[in-house]
């Protein structure tokens, strides 16, 4: 599925860019977003509904992009607060901090200068190349500090990306960006989110994905089944109709909620755990134990 428009760029002073995460999976309580909006248009995105909050329709997330020029100013002042105790921030927990934007306004470039300046603790995550641009300043913060990048990495299918995935980095150059990283001494995590039921998420493609990204010096994956929240559901169904409409029947049984079917996440979640187990990419607990001993 594809939108016309073009994205147009409105810019804007914040008065704060920190917010709390009150999930108690994730290994972060904190999360920050250098912009609203994403120009990736990927097919099953679940944050368009945020737009929602600004008075703005959700079919102008990808289109629509709010530029937050303070965001570094305003991050050196909330990690400059006393009682901010150097706790473990995501830097793109709605939206990708190296979407196309990135490349005109550098507000995420200016944001990690002041990360590495209070050696503040950064999970970075990304389906962009152009994080390599920044590979000097992510090197010292790694070094200084605590820094995951985690790199979004669903499938190695290039003509199935492109359907999904229409302005997103190709899949070797994902895999080049885990390489690079890996040789310049950083910790590199794996995405593979979403994957997508009796499409990507079978033994064999599952299997050759953490194999490749194990390879290419992945530290861990993480793995999740495709949610159908919101206006995802119509975007991601009509995705299908064009992909192979003879699954749609079994995708409207999987999903008689925003949620896939329980008994077929487990299944799929056990088999992924094996297969993460086989490749030696499951060192995502070192993360928990990095959230405990800073009692985030």
């Amino acid at each position: 599925m594809k939108d016309l428009k073009q994205a147009t760029y409105e810019h804007t002073i914040v008065q704060r860019i920190l917010h709390y995460v009150n999930v108690w999976f994730l290994p972060f309580r904190w999360g920050a977003n250098t912009y609203r909006g994403c120009e990736h248009n990927c097919v099953y995105c679940n944050a368009r509904y945020t737009h929602e909050f600004l008075g703005l329709p959700t079919g102008e997330f990808s289109q629509k992009i709010i530029v937050k020029d303070n965001a570094a100013e305003i991050l050196d002042k909330e990690f400059s607060r006393e009682k901010w105790k150097k706790m473990t921030v995501n830097l793109a927990t709605v939206t990708d901090p190296y979407q196309p934007a990135e490349s005109k306004f550098n507000i995420t470039r200016n944001a990690l200068d002041v990360f590495l300046k209070h050696h503040n603790p950064l999970i970075l995550s990304t389906k962009s190349a152009l994080v390599l641009r920044d590979l000097e300043v992510l090197k010292e913060i790694a070094h200084t500090g605590f820094l995951n990048v985690v790199v979004s990495l669903s499938t190695l299918n290039e003509e199935l990306r492109k359907k999904i995935e229409p302005n997103v980095a190709s899949v070797e150059a994902r895999l080049k960006v885990i390489q690079e990283l890996h040789e310049a001494g950083i910790t590199v995590g794996i995405a593979a989110i979403p994957l997508l039921p009796l499409i990507s998420d079978d033994e064999t493609c599952l299997g050759n994905l953490l194999e490749v990204v194990s390879e290419r010096g992945a530290d861990y994956v993480i793995t999740d089944l495709l949610n159908l929240r919101g206006e995802a559901r119509g975007r991601f169904m009509e995705f299908l109709s064009a992909y192979d409409p003879s699954l749609i029947s079994a995708y409207d049984k999987l999903y008689q909620t925003s949620y896939c079917d329980k008994d077929y996440v487990k299944e799929i979640r056990k088999k992924a755990n094996e297969l993460i187990r086989r490749y030696k990419v499951d060192g995502y607990q070192k993360m928990f134990s990095y959230r405990r001993k800073t009692k985030e």
